[in-house]
């Protein structure tokens, strides 16, 4: 999968309204820190989960590659 085909499927829920205290899509000032500690850390967070985030955004069946991609969608979009 592609990374927004990715985001709509298993983040937008929480990361396009901020639930759960979830970064929101776009939001630059709130991305900012995250995009700053890399991709490689934040696709980490998401393997193994943070915060109110379960492991793998909740979508077990989700592969590393594919969460991967996601977020680097939302960096992109995101700065």
């Amino acid at each position: 999968m592609r990374g927004q085909e990715v985001y709509l499927q298993a983040c937008a829920a929480c990361h396009g309204t901020g639930l759960a205290g979830a970064p929101k899509f776009g939001d630059r000032a709130a991305w900012a820190p995250r995009i700053a500690h890399g991709i490689d850390h934040l696709t980490a967070s998401v393997v193994q989960g943070k915060g109110n985030m379960p492991a793998r955004g909740g979508q077990a069946g989700l592969n590393d590659k594919d969460i991967r991609a996601a977020v680097g969608y939302m960096m992109e979009k995101s700065k």
